[in-house]
């Protein structure tokens, strides 16, 4: 199943009003909170574009596939190159467990490769 998740990239961009985002971003309340809570079950090529655009990203960023168990799709097929993992959150608990010195070590190494960083 394609789904938009959008959650995962807010955490990325360290989002945490959600709702209030999409809002200043021209979406209506209803709309903002059906897109939060992955209940939105269209969405236009504009909105996805401003999306983009705002969240300097891509398409395939704000997708996730998650194949059907009653009807999977075969191993190769092109839609699982966007099934995401949980890196995200496995990187902020290492993150989040690691000592401000490690943490500083880790900054300088991603520092020093400018292509990582921007």
């Amino acid at each position: 199943m394609l789904r938009l998740n959008l959650g995962r990239i807010f955490k990325v961009k360290g989002i945490t009003k959600t709702n209030q985002y999409l809002i200043k971003l021209g979406n209506s309340d209803g709309y903002a909170s059906q897109l939060v809570h992955g209940r939105s079950i269209s969405i236009r090529f504009d909105k996805l574009e401003q999306f983009c655009k705002a969240l300097n990203c891509t398409p395939n960023d704000l997708f996730d596939f998650v194949d059907d168990a009653k009807n999977p799709l075969p191993e190769g097929h092109a839609l699982h190159s966007i099934s995401k993992t949980e890196a995200i959150g496995e990187v902020n608990k290492l993150l989040h467990d690691l000592p401000m010195e490690k943490i500083e070590e880790l900054y300088k190494i991603l520092k020093s490769n400018d292509a990582i960083v921007k």
